[in-house]
């Protein structure tokens, strides 16, 4: 993405500074500038790639630019031979830079399709980031199909690669949506483990902000006991949470399988009815599914350390609190996206 932004940015400051001088008489620069653009077409397949699955980058990726680059190098040549083969060549360019786009946004369409509309969690903060990504990454391949559907059109039409800026408003207002989408929402760049990595972070403000109501209850409370309860723990609610965070994330408590209410007020030193209350009233989740999370970012700690080097999948899930294999590797492949072999191979 950092390639595609930077890129855009130079095109159209470019194109801007053509049109403000156009006494410099630089055609062939601005034509060279947006045949470079085709290198772009790989760079959204791998950004794809990367945000829905969260692969590592490897060099052997770089065989995806084999296709752009011959590509440039033949429309390069193709100015230095005789006007009858130039017109020739640029068709060739022309059609295969159509197919090569074609091939892309299949590659594109079929990775979306596999990985992003079929993904489906239990977990409620899950739910809510797969829904966040889901639609950024749609309104990314729009914009990305109505890039090509335009550029290609036009040079289908026109048979040649004659730049014309009247044209490149249609371009320049979808980068445009672009660029104010990531703005506005920047957290959309970072991938379906958004969650997983910022959980990471030890701050001293709430780290699984998404998990929590802060600002208020989630329900009317209407019982006598809780409203009681409720004073009491109103200026310290943010404490205990962080507290609870503390235990889940620097602590091996939750490797219990019969950790309870109980255990977690005994470590915090309150009374049961306060954990309790939280968990009910500030929580979005039910204590069963903030285990789950809880348990799983253990787990990954374990992988990335090498567990499975000399041990089992059977031996992780019992390590880090399951009961069982099976509910484990739901719990797994649910809020992470993929296999414990799969995140492995990451690493």
């Amino acid at each position: 993405m950092l390639i595609i932004v930077g890129f855009q940015s130079f095109r159209f400051l470019s194109y801007a500074i053509l049109l403000a001088n156009p006494n410099l008489n630089l055609n062939w620069f601005s034509k060279l500038i947006d045949v470079l653009a085709i290198s772009l077409l790989p760079c959204f397949y791998l950004y794809f790639e990367n945000v829905v699955c969260e692969n590592k980058f490897k060099t052997v990726k770089l065989v995806h630019f084999i296709p752009p680059v011959f590509l440039i190098f033949t429309f390069t040549i193709s100015n230095c031979f005789s006007h009858e083969n130039e017109h020739i060549i640029k068709k060739i360019f022309i059609y295969s830079s159509i197919l090569i786009s074609c091939m892309y946004l299949f590659f594109c369409f079929q990775l979306i399709k596999k990985h992003v509309w079929k993904r489906k969690s239990e977990i409620k903060v899950i739910q809510n980031q797969n829904i966040l990504i889901t639609k950024w990454i749609i309104f990314l391949f729009t914009c990305f199909l109505l890039l090509v559907t335009n550029r290609y059109i036009i040079l289908f039409f026109k048979k040649s690669f004659d730049f014309d800026f009247h044209l490149i408003w249609i371009t320049g207002l979808l980068w445009n949506i672009i660029f104010i989408k990531i703005l506005l929402t920047p957290e959309i760049l970072y991938g379906f483990n958004f969650l997983n990595k910022s959980i990471d972070e030890i701050t001293e403000k709430v780290v699984l902000k998404s998990v929590w109501k802060i600002d208020g209850p989630l329900k009317s409370i209407t019982n006598e006991k809780d409203m009681k309860i409720a004073e009491k723990i109103a200026s310290k609610l943010i404490k205990y949470i962080h507290e609870i965070e503390e235990l889940s994330f620097h602590s091996t408590i939750f490797r219990n399988p019969k950790l309870g209410l109980e255990d977690i007020a005994g470590e915090m030193k309150i009374p049961v009815n306060k954990i309790n209350f939280i968990f009910r009233f500030h929580c979005n989740e039910s204590f069963s599914d903030y285990k789950k999370i809880v348990r799983i970012h253990d787990a990954t700690k374990l992988l990335e350390e090498g567990f499975l080097y000399d041990k089992t999948v059977e031996s992780l899930a019992e390590k880090v609190g399951f009961s069982s294999y099976i509910t484990f590797y739901k719990a797994f492949k649910s809020i992470m996206g993929v296999t414990t072999q799969e995140y492995v191979k990451r690493f």
